[in-house]
């Protein structure tokens, strides 16, 4: 993440509120149809913002943790979400943002990172993420990249934000959005630090590399009907039976498989 990303992020003018709490809504009804969640989960939930998707699911749980890097976030978060029981909020200092296992959270069996990994410098830090998720993680955690930009065509993207707004209820404000000052000051920062965009086979490469099941899902749960989502086991359970492939899921990879004939999975 560029030291730009981190300014306009911690501006607090990114989105109206309104719209945040819409999308999560969503995201939070898709993701429990990919995760289940319960009491005994801990979820730590990447580049929180103002806490929407790390509260909503925070009564069930036994812990819920946000980090952010915004210190604006993180104190709207606080206000916000006062009161909730076992919901706390840490800040990631901007220059060691993947120090995510310094973080006073261990057994974290939940990572969420929604819209985030598109603002880190390049592949290997998120490699560096992963590797860094995997020391405070639970036997059988599980954590969904979501929001990929994954063979990236920026007019299929800008169709996918206005098709995933009418999937999520969300299209009249996402084009006010799009059209709005807010959305020209994202534009310009991007346009002097672009955001990472990948192929599908280097994030199945970082996973191999690190022995990490992973699954792409291609579903919307972010409000972009053409974004990515990559569901990764962090610390996979011995013997743990795997979920089956919905029909619009990726088939398994080729290092997926050969990960699976090397552990007998």
């Amino acid at each position: 993440m560029t030291d730009d990303w981190t300014t306009y992020w911690d501006r607090g003018e990114a989105m109206e509120g309104r719209l945040w709490q819409a999308q999560c809504d969503f995201f939070v009804s898709r993701v429990r149809e990919e995760i289940a969640l319960g009491p005994d989960d801990v979820l730590l939930d990447i580049g929180c913002g103002r806490g929407y998707a790390t509260a909503a699911p925070a009564p069930e749980l036994r812990e819920a943790h946000g980090a952010d890097t915004s210190l604006h976030a993180l104190q709207e978060a606080r206000r916000r979400c006062a009161g909730i029981p076992g919901l706390t909020f840490h800040h990631l200092a901007p220059d060691a943002y993947l120090d995510i296992h310094r973080l006073p959270v261990r057994d974290v069996s939940v990572i969420f990172c929604v819209s985030v990994v598109q603002y880190y410098k390049n592949i290997g830090e998120v490699r560096t993420l992963i590797a860094n998720a995997k020391k405070i993680a639970a036997p059988g955690c599980r954590m969904l990249l979501a929001d990929l930009l994954m063979d990236y065509n920026p007019y299929l993207d800008v169709a996918g934000v206005l098709i995933g707004g009418l999937e999520s209820g969300t299209f009249f404000a996402k084009l006010h959005e799009v059209f709005s000052g807010k959305h020209r000051l994202y534009g310009r920062t991007r346009a002097a630090h672009p955001v990472l965009t990948m192929l599908r086979a280097e994030l199945e490469a970082v996973c191999a590399a690190e022995n990490v099941p992973l699954r792409f899902i291609r579903r919307n749960l972010t409000g972009n009907r053409f974004r990515t989502h990559a569901l990764i086991e962090i610390r996979p359970k011995e013997n743990s039976a795997r979920r089956p492939e919905r029909p619009e899921d990726s088939p398994p990879s080729r290092q997926q498989a050969a990960f699976a004939a090397e552990t007998g999975g």
